[in-house]
């Protein structure tokens, strides 16, 4: 598998997913435990036995190479392998949601690349493609938002048969797994002492959500920050209405967002959609900032108004255009 074939439409507010399944237990008291993964981010699915040239040993100077910083001295790392030329680690998905080791004859390993860093996850294996709606995403809600958070986004009930799909915050597990990295691109941003303009973002990823809120502070931006686009989207309704009833501008309330594309309740295409529609608000400057920015994703974010789109590693730039875009509209 290289991803979906299946080409989705801009701001119709759907998404595929990939769902994998970690077993827990052994024959009657087998517990399987279903998660979803978005298509986009998958790049191949093989089966553990037909890995080439794997090796158990995380010796530093075997992944002096590897771009995504991985800490292989972490024991969620349980060793690396050769793909398409370069050397990459595989992680215990397992370990990291504190489940039981992964179990199995069959175990799967799923090549991932976004943030462009391309790493691999054991699994005891997949099952379908889903499309969905984002709208049928749900948040955590209550004690379980604060349990999950930072592993999960958001569940989804499926049928024949019945079960939950937990959608997977693989941004965080390689935060976890890659602290340094982070804080690299994070002191890039020149420091401003005085906060000069305001944002709204929104990222389903704490780790995502946590890192733009703080770049954009640190560049001088005063920020309320949301964990998916509906709550966004309320957000800037509001705004709306006060520019309708002051007679104002909408740069008078903020005057850039930031929106993730996928997240649950609306994602970040619907939502610019909806902005540029809106008499009220579509002056404001919006970008894209995802995990994942593909041709066909830059094509769909051109399609549906955003006026920049950004990946992880561009955060520093999206906070100095951001800046120069912003003092240009003033």
């Amino acid at each position: 598998m290289t991803g979906s074939k299946i080409l989705l439409k801009a701001g119709t507010n759907e998404v595929e997913l990939l769902e994998l399944y970690l077993d827990e237990g052994a024959e009657d008291a087998r517990k399987r435990w279903s998660f979803g993964l978005n298509v986009a981010k998958v790049k191949k699915i093989i089966k553990e036995s037909d890995l080439k040239k794997f090796s158990g040993r995380k010796q530093e100077g075997l992944l002096a190479g590897h771009s995504g910083g991985v800490d292989v001295k972490n024991p969620l790392v349980l060793g690396m392998f050769e793909f398409m030329g370069a050397v990459i680690p595989l992680i215990d998905l397992s370990g990291w949601l504190r489940m039981e080791k992964v179990r199995g004859e069959n175990r799967m390993v799923l090549v991932t690349e976004f943030n462009d860093v391309v790493s691999a996850f054991l699994v005891s294996g997949v099952n379908r493609i889903h499309r969905i709606s984002w709208g049928e995403l749900e948040s955590l809600q209550g004690k379980m938002a604060m349990y999950g958070e930072g592993t999960i986004i958001g569940t989804v009930k499926l049928t024949d048969p019945d079960r939950i799909l937990q959608v997977l915050d693989l941004e965080q597990a390689m935060a976890d797994l890659s602290p340094a990295r982070e804080n690299e691109s994070f002191l890039e941003i020149e420091e401003v002492d005085v906060p000069k303009y305001s944002a709204i973002c929104a990222d389903d990823s704490r780790s995502m959500r946590n890192l733009v809120q703080k770049s954009l502070e640190r560049g001088g931006f005063t920020v309320k920050a949301y964990p998916n686009g509906q709550e966004l989207w309320n957000a800037l309704e509001v705004i709306s209405n006060k520019v309708k009833d002051s007679g104002g501008h909408v740069t008078d309330y903020v005057q850039l967002v930031v929106s993730d594309i996928e997240m649950p309740g609306m994602d970040g295409h619907a939502v610019t959609r909806k902005i540029k529609a809106d008499p009220y608000l579509k002056d404001v400057t919006v970008y894209l900032f995802s995990s994942l920015i593909t041709e066909e994703l830059l094509h769909k974010g051109e399609s549906v108004g955003a006026d920049r789109q950004y990946s992880k590693p561009q955060i520093a730039e999206l906070v100095r255009q951001g800046q120069e875009d912003v003092d240009r509209l003033a």
